[in-house]
């Protein structure tokens, strides 16, 4: 074990500057109102790292955002994950399931108004810098299957799974929440409070039940099919 550890100091080491740059983005990304360049070079200042060390962990500009919304995005995945593995139908007594499992992954909070605002610096950002729209929004698909795992195990929470194509479904879900609780914020709500929404109460659950269909549906389809394949 110890002739692997001077070779692993190197990458524990990068590791670690990473990680400390990431989170200064964080701290600085929702209030700052200069360029892209201009941070980076803020970034590297604070971080107490050389420009020739900072371009060897983001080797441009771009590459700092990407990882940026890269950790928000697994960040929101594992709430999801956990919202719906501690979701239970039964606790919520005779309120519609649709409606306990809406209001339950609002209480996760897979977005907060910090990283939204971080995601909204990082667009205007990334297009002052003339990058094309399939480049901003890249590292989104990256993590996609990471997000359908979670819509998918929520859905099958309450008896569901997709009946679009889960991608178009996730994205669909993704973006309404996000606008809904962007317009939640800034009309004077409580973040915290965003499950009490109209949107949240009423127009997820229904979204939630356009999107997918009953797990049984899927059974007799299936069934259908190994019939017709003899």
């Amino acid at each position: 074990m110890t002739a692997d550890a001077p070779s692993q100091r190197p990458e524990s080491a990068r590791e670690a500057g990473r990680a400390r740059v990431i989170t200064l983005a964080r701290i600085l990304l929702p209030t700052w109102d200069g360029s892209l360049s201009a941070l980076t070079a803020e970034l590297s200042r604070e971080a107490g790292i050389r420009e020739v060390a900072f371009r060897a962990l983001f080797p441009e500009d771009r590459d700092l955002l990407r990882a940026v919304d890269r950790e928000l995005l697994e960040e929101c995945a594992q709430r999801l994950r956990s919202a719906a593995e501690h979701f239970d139908p039964a606790a919520h007594g005779d309120e519609e399931p649709e409606v306990a499992l809406s209001v339950a992954l609002a209480e996760a909070r897979p977005l907060d108004w910090n990283s939204l605002t971080i995601r909204l610096r990082e667009r205007q950002l990334a297009t002052s810098t003339g990058i094309r729209s399939e480049d901003v929004i890249a590292s989104e698909k990256a993590f996609l299957p990471a997000l359908l795992e979670a819509f998918e195990l929520l859905l099958a929470r309450i008896g569901r799974c997709f009946a679009w194509q889960p991608a178009l479904g996730v994205r669909v879900v993704i973006l309404t929440y996000e606008r809904s609780f962007e317009s939640w914020v800034l009309a004077g709500g409580n973040e915290q409070s965003f499950s009490e929404s109209p949107y949240v109460r009423q127009t997820l659950p229904a979204l939630l039940l356009g999107v997918s269909r009953p797990l049984a549906d899927e059974s007799i389809a299936d069934g259908d099919a190994d019939r017709q394949s003899r």
